[in-house]
């Protein structure tokens, strides 16, 4: 019998009708500087601006937690959040998205849905999805389980990048709030999980823990640009992923200054957005371990001097939240939770 690359696990005409599908998912999502979109061998764009901003980044295991409840359907939301919202971090628009799936066969998932939800996330980001891959590799991936990896590119003017040099004492914190832990600690969640600690059917103000835990990544890019629109570029920003705000805010202080970071707003945030969400793990891991894993309740961070800061808080309340300030550094902590 002759072998055939279908029977060695790789099914290419099922793969090309997924392909053309896929196709008219995103283009709906193109804009007028994608001159060769998905279909050649790679996309081709006019960028807009001087600079040029990139990012890569995956989904996690928040992925198999997915899988075995089927709401695989929030995973190309979360996989572009996570790249866009680092994006904005760095101050630039993002233009356009690639993506990465890496699987053993069409049958593990649905990736129709997942491509959807890519394209919804890219039109809520003003970014184009311009292509991807998706590589069947049998008896390589676990044959339950599959791989999402996501590619952003964006454009920034010099003069709009962060200016860490500019922070200083009396500076202010601002946060957009998350809707819950977004796409990062869930290998200590699906340990919790395993060990019987968290109930993925209880109820958290009649919502599922299951539900509240797998809801996609909040995408900030409108929330961003609609306060740059109105008060200029904060001094910096920080996207809250995995290492919490001490490990993402740090990365952006000078060495002379510490961000002082307010344990009872983050709360406050954390039971109006977050259905409590964290005070619940927080049952079962200390304090300082929940504030290295997650957002506990702030998915972006920025940097406004105090002026800006109040007349911001003035007219944006209940979308951006005053979480903290800038010291003089006193301590070997960067970010200091009191």
């Amino acid at each position: 019998m002759n072998e055939t690359y279908k029977s060695a696990g790789v099914d290419i005409e099922r793969a090309d009708v997924l392909k053309s599908k896929i196709k008219e998912i995103a283009k709906r999502t193109m804009k007028k500087y994608v001159i060769h979109g998905i279909g050649p061998f790679a996309a081709v764009l006019k960028m807009p601006s001087e600079l040029v901003v990139a990012t890569c980044d995956g989904v996690g295991t928040k992925i198999a937690l997915a899988q075995e409840y089927g709401k695989v359907e929030v995973l190309g939301y979360d996989l572009v959040a996570m790249n866009v919202n680092d994006i904005i971090a760095m101050h630039g628009k993002p233009i356009f998205f690639l993506d990465y799936i890496g699987i053993p066969n069409l049958d593990v998932t649905d990736i129709e849905k997942i491509v959807k939800s890519m394209s919804d996330a890219c039109l809520e980001s003003d970014c184009s999805l311009v292509g991807g891959e998706t590589a069947q590799m049998p008896n390589f991936y676990l044959e339950n389980r599959f791989e999402l990896v996501g590619f952003c590119v964006g454009s920034v003017k010099k003069k709009d990048l962060p200016k860490k040099e500019k922070v200083k004492p009396g500076d202010i914190v601002l946060a957009f709030p998350s809707n819950g832990v977004h796409s990062n600690g869930f290998s200590l969640i699906r340990k919790l999980i395993e060990e019987k600690k968290i109930n993925p059917d209880d109820k958290i103000n009649n919502e599922k823990v299951i539900d509240i835990l797998l809801r996609p990544t909040k995408i900030y890019v409108r929330n961003f640009f609609e306060i740059v629109k109105k008060f200029g570029y904060p001094k910096i920003s920080a996207n809250i992923t995995g290492g919490g705000i001490p490990g993402n805010l740090s990365r952006m202080l000078p060495e002379k200054c510490s961000a002082v970071i307010d344990k009872k707003t983050l709360e406050f945030l954390s039971d109006k957005f977050c259905s409590r969400i964290f005070s619940y793990i927080s049952r079962f891991v200390p304090e300082s371990e929940m504030f290295k894993v997650f957002n506990m309740g702030s998915g972006f961070v920025l940097v406004y001097s105090e002026k800006k800061a109040n007349e911001i808080l003035k007219k944006m309340k209940d979308k951006i939240f005053k979480i903290g300030y800038i010291s003089d550094k006193k301590s070997k902590e960067r970010v200091i939770i009191n």
